[in-house]
């Protein structure tokens, strides 16, 4: 008899917890909320490549900074190479 009255109210219990839940959304809501979805994720990548073209183009500017004031003179002059003294030609011996 108890097993028959808690199966009866575990049975009871669910019947009213499946009622109590919302139905699913119509198709036009899924929809929008797909369409959400996918236009977040391109924001977020559009993103991400704005930034990625921000950074080189910083880089490429800080480059011709550089090669600039190499062009005008701006700045420390490049330093000359360093070229190793050669001995003199050893004079062929006399006859």
């Amino acid at each position: 008899m108890k097993k028959l009255v808690s199966c009866l109210l575990g049975l009871t219990l669910f019947c009213v917890a499946s009622m109590g839940q919302e139905k699913r959304p119509p198709e036009k809501e899924l929809k929008a909320q797909v369409n959400h979805v996918k236009s977040s994720g391109n924001d977020l990548l559009h993103l991400r490549f704005k930034k990625a073209h921000e950074k080189h183009v910083a880089e490429a500017n800080r480059r011709n900074k550089g090669i600039v004031k190499d062009i005008n003179g701006e700045g420390k002059p490049l330093p000359k190479p360093a070229t190793p003294k050669l001995p003199a030609p050893k004079k062929p011996p006399l006859r």
